[in-house]
């Protein structure tokens, strides 16, 4: 505290408001292959219209797509990033206008994000222009370079500029134009203040292109492409891996980086992709990966108990299987397609816990009804049996009713609270809220005074969560007590500089197994006689 030597009025403020953070219970992430699309940047997707944008429409046989579109039917943040192998962009080169070269196609596509101009082989290059991102939908991209202007141009800000027209194919063999950009080669801005330096002003802007500028003098202007250039060389690479795929996936490991609650199989359900999504479901500790039976093990019940028991083999309260797939109509291709399920169990979580709560159960007619047009198979009652009593959670078609996730255990093989998605995803979220909310007591006094703030604050969020029924309250108390005082934060804690913070919660469990009893009676019994008699049970 300052010490005032003159007379005056002096303001202090103090913060004592803290609350515990609300959180996102539903944010999800996608890891799979797609034609098009960024392919080194997690791309946060909100609509499906946004998705279309960003990588296109769906294709059969390729589930990244499908998975992505159903969790938006219901959800609205979806973290995508999209892998490949070999990927190349196609480009062209524009030419120095005094060159007697013409522009023309790269001779060989790029890998590589970080584009060079070769100036030793190609002297008269002044730049390149390249697919946004690679695959082969750069081929269907054309230029033209107009309005050039040299170093006589009476306006200052138009010297040394010059006009790249971006052409688009659409799906009727038609080029549109869908972008225009005044550029230079000089670093310079227009006259309204913004910078018109070609890879400033286009790259990461443009949806369509990206530019590499050379070394040549920036008077070096472009020569005039007055018909469409298009673009060439663009390639979608080989096929796909569980290694880009795994290596895709540690793109989301980072708490820190990307805030996220699930993670979408997206149908690569090899199992060294499927250990890659538990082992970042289990490092972060804040979401649940929601994973899909492999199709080849839907022949037969006994064919998916033998993958979850022996192939897989997983023992994990972050994980949660799901089976069998799903058909659907796919309106982008007017066709029924066969798909994984995991897209439309996490849009059912979304709406979850739009409708309720993440402490609610995914699954039943109230939360666990799917918007498809049938399962790919309809189990028996044995069947399920068997199932469930394997961790894995059914879907399940009741005539009449619809399609239901009919589960929700995760693959926690120990018999606990945790063996329920339920459970888990309230702890991810009161685990992370928590932990949050006490960052702003590191570093504080670890006194009597920073206790009661902590009890306090944990207090008054677990309150109002049990009030809207996350826990158990039969017990004549409100389902869960926090502990941050003396009794666990004695004198050697406090010297090895730790605040402990105990909290004892009791989850809420959900009514899987429903036990209906009809007695029948003679005429004249007493029913209160009966039922004191125990003639209930």
């Amino acid at each position: 505290m300052s010490i005032h030597l003159s007379p005056g009025v002096y303001v202090q403020e103090a913060d004592i408001s803290d609350i515990v953070p609300n959180l996102a219970t539903a944010s999800a992430a996608l890891v799979g292959y797609s034609a098009k699309g960024s392919t080194t940047d997690i791309i946060l997707i909100t609509s499906d219209q946004q998705f279309i944008e960003e990588y296109g429409e769906p294709v059969p046989g390729k589930y990244f797509h499908y998975t992505a579109l159903a969790y938006l039917a219901k959800g609205n943040t979806l973290y995508c990033l999209r892998v490949v192998k070999g990927a190349l962009y196609g480009g062209v080169n524009i030419m120095d206008s005094v060159s007697g070269e013409t522009n023309g196609a790269i001779s060989s596509g790029q890998s590589s994000a970080s584009f060079t101009v070769d100036t030793d082989l190609l002297d008269d290059v002044v730049f390149q222009i390249l697919g946004a991102d690679p695959g082969v939908w750069d081929n269907k991209i054309g230029i033209k370079i107009s309005d050039v202007k040299d170093g006589s141009d009476p306006i200052p800000t138009d010297q040394y500029t010059f006009k790249i027209s971006v052409y688009y194919q659409n799906d009727d063999g038609v080029y549109e134009l869908v972008e225009t950009w005044k550029v230079s080669r000089k670093k310079k801005i227009d006259g309204f203040g913004k910078q018109l330096y070609l890879e400033d002003r286009i790259n990461g802007v443009s949806k369509y292109i990206v530019v590499a500028d050379s070394d040549l003098v920036d008077t070096k202007l472009p020569k005039i492409q007055s018909t469409r250039l298009d673009l060439a060389e663009g390639s979608d690479g080989s096929a796909i891996t569980s290694s880009e795929l795994m290596t895709g996936w540690d793109n989301f490991i980072n708490p820190a980086e990307v805030d996220i609650r699930l993670l979408l199989n997206g149908g690569e359900t090899e199992v060294a992709v499927q250990t890659k999504m538990k082992t970042v479901a289990e490092t972060r500790a804040d979401c649940i990966a929601i994973l899909d039976m492999p199709y080849a093990s839907l022949n037969s019940v006994t064919d998916m108990v033998t993958f979850r028991e022996t192939t897989q083999n997983f023992n994990s309260s972050y994980c949660a299987l799901y089976s069998p797939w799903v058909k659907i109509y796919d309106s982008y291709n007017d066709r029924l397609v066969e798909v994984p399920p995991s897209g439309y169990i996490g849009a059912q979580m979304a709406y979850n816990d739009y409708v309720s709560n993440c402490w609610f159960a995914p699954a039943g007619f109230n939360r666990g009804v799917l918007d498809v047009i049938s399962i790919t198979d309809v189990f028996t009652e044995g069947e399920r049996d068997v199932l469930y009593q394997t961790q894995i959670n059914p879907l399940q078609t009741f005539r009449g009713e619809g399609n239901v996730i009919w589960g929700q255990k995760t693959e926690q093989a120990k018999a606990s609270a945790l063996d329920r998605v339920n459970v888990r995803r309230l702890m991810i979220v009161i685990e992370k809220a928590m932990a949050i909310s006490l960052r702003s007591f590191l570093f504080e006094p670890n006194s009597e005074l920073t206790r009661f703030r902590v009890e306090a604050l944990l207090n008054e969020y677990l309150d109002k969560l049990s009030a809207q029924g996350a826990f158990q309250t039969e017990g004549e108390d409100s389902g869960y007590h926090v502990v941050c005082d003396e009794t666990n934060n004695t004198p050697a804690v406090i010297d090895s500089n730790e605040l402990r913070v105990d909290v004892f919660v009791k989850p809420t469990r959900a009514a899987e197994f429903i036990r209906l009893k009809a007695t029948i009676t003679k005429t004249g019994a007493s029913f209160e006689e009966l039922i004191a008699r125990g003639a209930m049970w």
